[in-house]
């Protein structure tokens, strides 16, 4: 998924997961280990959901992001 994944962020998720997976901390990782720094709760976030879910888990729900001013 890091590699082949259509979206960048799935890309951005699954590296900072297989740091975490290799030993690294997901602190270290959010400061340093990705293209740009995250907060780290955000990456335990990543975490969490990827635990109980799996790699559905990563994806952004629905709902998510600004609304459009106007309706259609």
């Amino acid at each position: 998924m890091r590699d082949h994944a259509e979206k960048p962020y799935l890309r951005e998720r699954a590296a900072a997961l297989l740091k975490i997976a290799g030993g690294q901390a997901a602190y270290a990782v959010a400061q340093q280990g990705l293209l740009r720094p995250r907060q780290p709760n955000t990456v335990y976030e990543w975490l969490d959901r990827y635990e109980a879910e799996g790699i559905a888990g990563l994806t952004i729900r629905d709902g998510r992001g600004r609304k459009p001013a106007y309706e259609p």
